[in-house]
């Protein structure tokens, strides 16, 4: 099979799939409230000692209960920052600090505190989430080596790398890296956003395949029989889907083959 075979193949189960994955009903069905597991992230990644940047995180509420409380970021036991949140009923949101890289190990996981769900108008009621803490995100992060110079170095006109690094940065316009990590942070959102939805499909489903075992009469046993092979087709490719989507390094590296084969194919219709 061809590489451009693979890739096409590709791009018509993940159509299938995303078919009968609807956008307005994520999270709706979610059992639990609080954040999604092992949900933390940034807005520049891999990122280097003194890097200002974003630690973000998932909080969602399938509720029909709008959801307000406090999202606490740790590293081990080092408070880096907090932020308050509110979530309307069956919604979700990202919630982020600012933090500037620092070396060293790190284990740096979000909690949410003083949960509390609106009953009416001014009365709250305080909850107990079972997915209230994030899995801890581990990094070790070098500290940088910053070579010395000699005086023939200091009266050169040469510019050193770091100083190129310094003026690009300088030079960027704020909205080129804004739109970025506005793009990398929908991203995550979406891979999350279908991940929970896939795995609440794929529940449905096997709920199915259990109420197709017990037939209530020969009529249902003769409709059974014909519907259950599909329901394992549609298991299989769900956790299928699942697993792609719950490895970063998957899901991107199939989308990055997806863009080029779509790219190439506008190339050749164009030139």
């Amino acid at each position: 099979m061809t590489l451009k075979k693979f890739g096409i193949i590709l791009f018509l189960i993940f159509s299938f799939l995303l078919s009968f994955l609807p956008v307005q009903k994520i999270l709706a069905q979610t059992p639990n409230t609080g954040f999604v597991s092992g949900n933390i992230w940034y807005s520049k990644d891999p990122f280097e000692e003194g890097d200002k940047i974003k630690i973000y995180t998932f909080v969602f509420n399938p509720d029909n209960r709008e959801l307000s409380g406090t999202v606490i970021f740790f590293d081990n036991t080092v408070l880096l920052g907090r932020k308050d949140f509110s979530l309307a009923p069956k919604t979700a949101n990202d919630v982020s600090i600012d933090w500037t890289a620092t070396a060293g190990d790190h284990n740096i996981f979000g909690k949410i505190e003083n949960a509390k769900f609106l009953i009416s108008k001014g009365k709250y009621e305080e909850v107990y989430l079972a997915e209230n803490e994030t899995e801890k995100n581990p990094r070790s992060i070098s500290k940088k080596i910053i070579p010395k110079t000699t005086d023939s170095d200091t009266t050169s006109n040469s510019t050193s790398i770091s100083d190129i690094k310094k003026i690009i940065e300088d030079k960027t316009p704020s909205f080129v890296t804004q739109s970025v990590d506005t793009t990398t942070s929908s991203l995550e959102k979406l891979r999350n956003n279908i991940n929970i939805n896939s795995e609440n499909k794929k529940k449905e489903i096997q709920n199915e395949i259990k109420s197709l075992n017990t037939p209530k009469t020969t009529k249902d046993f003769s409709t059974n029989y014909l519907l259950k092979p599909f329901k394992y087709i549609e298991v299989f490719f769900l956790t299928l889907f699942t697993f792609i989507l719950s490895s970063k390094i998957l899901f991107y590296g199939i989308l990055i083959i997806l863009l080029f084969f779509i790219l190439r194919y506008l190339w050749r219709l164009v030139f």
